[in-house]
């Protein structure tokens, strides 16, 4: 994965797209004046919504989740939540939400649950194994919104894309919901228990399938001494899902090679790593990405490029890094940032989740950038 300090420039330019770039170039000749980059639309439609042009801005997001590009996923089904009238509008949200989900972001985890949870009751005639299996899971995932239900959840939403629905967890969950209560379409079947002697398949099978919650598994085994002799796979597995662009498994390579095992850290390879998780859209990986840029880790100190870094993560939906970003600016310490408000800043990082930037508070004291 290495590459020539050249290309590697050209790449991040490309993938964070300096705005004025983006916004002079990118567009389709097809339509007036719309970006063609999935990054591009992504950031004229955090523009339109600074702006309160709400409609404008869940087209863009819709148009970049088409792309692929789940940070707007999480948007498009962000926005869609705060306006959605019955059942239909909120189960569009959960499933714009649920592709945040899988990449990664505990946030859209968390909103989808919400989404599920509302859907549901206005659809009390629902029938049927799926309809009962995705119910029991919005539940799940309501109480633990980082918990495997928030996935399976998830990729039930998304099952038409990932090559049909894993019937053996639809099973799971519909058996527990039917267990409690009696609803239309149960079927007379036992709960099934997990079976933990497959635990590493299935994360390995979910990982490359682009399921957040795999590739995290597998980093759980190798984090820990008395798990990694379970998994002897798992570096090799989240290698290739890496290879295969998928964002998640990069940024946990990232954190294996930077707080793994002591004989295995690699400052480096972290480092190398981080970037491939924050060119696949893993707002987490750039946050971590920047501080590396900030503190030299496996690399030169780039102050500037750090604070574009953590711009770029909150663009990207984390929290934490709005709320940075408003304190480096509140310390009057962001050239780079000419244009960012602290005050907005905050807001939007308390939309996305932070309690702390709902509170007021500035982590002026903490910030690691």
């Amino acid at each position: 994965m290495t590459t020539t300090a050249g290309s590697a420039r050209h790449r991040l330019a490309r993938t964070f797209a300096a705005a004025p770039v983006a916004a002079a170039v990118l567009f389709t000749s097809a339509a007036a004046a719309e970006p063609a980059d999935a990054f591009a639309l992504h950031q004229a439609a955090l523009t339109a919504e600074r702006q309160g042009e709400m409609t404008l801005a869940i087209d863009s997001f819709d148009r970049a989740c088409a792309m692929k590009l789940a940070p707007s996923c999480t948007m498009a089904g962000l926005a869609k939540l705060d306006d959605a009238n019955g059942s239909e509008g909120l189960m569009a949200a959960a499933r714009d939400l649920a592709a945040g989900c899988l990449a990664g972001s505990d946030f859209a985890c968390a909103k989808m649950g919400v989404a599920l949870g509302q859907a549901f009751p206005g659809v009390a005639s629902a029938e049927g194994f799926a309809a009962i299996a995705l119910r029991q899971m919005g539940e799940d995932c309501r109480v633990t919104p980082n918990d495997t239900a928030c996935y399976d959840a998830a990729a039930l939403l998304h099952a038409e894309e990932r090559g049909g629905a894993d019937m053996s967890a639809v099973q799971r969950y519909a058996a527990t919901a039917c267990n409690r209560k009696a609803y239309p379409g149960c079927l007379p079947v036992a709960a099934l228990s997990a079976d933990e002697s497959d635990a590493v398949e299935r994360a390995s099978a979910h990982c490359r399938a682009a399921r957040a919650d795999g590739c995290m598994t597998l980093l759980a085994f190798l984090l820990k001494d008395e798990e990694r002799l379970k998994a002897p796979d798992a570096l090799t597995i989240l290698e290739q899902a890496c290879a295969a662009q998928i964002g998640i498994a990069c940024a946990n390579l990232g954190l294996f090679y930077s707080k793994g095992p002591i004989a295995a850290r690699d400052d480096s390879a972290a480092r190398r790593f981080m970037r491939a998780g924050c060119d696949g859209a893993v707002a987490q990986a750039c946050f971590a990405f920047a501080v590396m840029h900030k503190k030299g880790v496996g690399g030169p100190v780039h102050r500037n490029r750090s604070v574009e870094l953590v711009a770029h993560a909150c663009n990207l939906g984390w929290a934490e890094a709005c709320e940075t970003l408003a304190t480096i600016i509140g310390d009057r310490d962001a050239a780079a940032q000419p244009a960012q408000d602290a005050h907005a800043l905050r807001r939007r990082a308390c939309r996305l989740g932070s309690e702390n930037a709902c509170g007021g508070g500035t982590s002026t004291s903490t910030s690691p950038v």
